[in-house]
């Protein structure tokens, strides 16, 4: 393998915590259903660029009957960039022990430009050589076209790229693109697909 693809939600950080899940719809007041369901009905076009922030909280406040002022939507932006802060420290030690073995790694994550600009900015984020986020492309997993370009990125050929996610489609678009993939269920047993010895 010439580079190991990560995703991060869900593998270099961890399935938010409740207590920081909740704080977004009470921070409207709402109940957490149709909370929830607003947030996910229009996350893939704020994950693909496609609508900015204030679109994406707005539409979602409207579809919840709330107004969305400018200080209510930098508190929901800053509550969402919290919720995908809680990092996972098994992927973590597995990603510094690869990065000191000098695999060269990098990054590819469906994410809204708010989230991809605060993952650049932490000290973490230099592991990877190189990070990929869908709001910058115009594309997002599984679409085989983002594998490809991240394969002409690098410039390396699509069999010589393994890209873990937790997702299964995830995991089947970037089959489809050529590339080597894991389905991550925790990082002993990443540790274990990538053949390190534990650690």
């Amino acid at each position: 393998m010439k580079w190991v693809v990560i995703d991060y939600g869900e593998v270099v950080c961890r399935r938010p915590p409740d207590e920081s899940a909740a704080r977004l719809p009470a921070a409207l007041g709402a109940e957490p259903g149709p909370f929830w369901d607003a947030y996910w009905s229009g996350r893939r076009a704020y994950d693909l660029g496609a609508v900015d922030a204030a679109g994406y909280w707005g539409a979602l406040c409207g579809d919840l009957g709330r107004v969305a002022g400018t200080a209510l939507l930098d508190t929901l932006v800053e509550l969402d960039l919290d919720m995908w802060s809680h990092l996972d420290s098994g992927t973590l030690a597995v990603l510094e022990d690869l990065a000191a073995r000098r695999v060269p790694l990098a990054l590819l994550s469906n994410a809204p430009l708010e989230l991809a600009r605060d993952i650049e900015r932490r000290p973490w984020a230099a592991l990877f050589r190189r990070r990929f986020f869908s709001a910058d492309l115009s594309m997002a997993k599984p679409d085989p076209r983002i594998y490809r370009h991240v394969s002409d990125a690098l410039d390396t050929d699509p069999g010589d790229l393994v890209f873990v996610d937790d997702r299964q489609e995830n995991i089947d678009g970037a089959r489809e693109a050529g590339l080597r993939a894991h389905l991550f269920t925790g990082a002993d047993r990443l540790r274990q697909d990538l053949r390190l010895p534990a650690g």
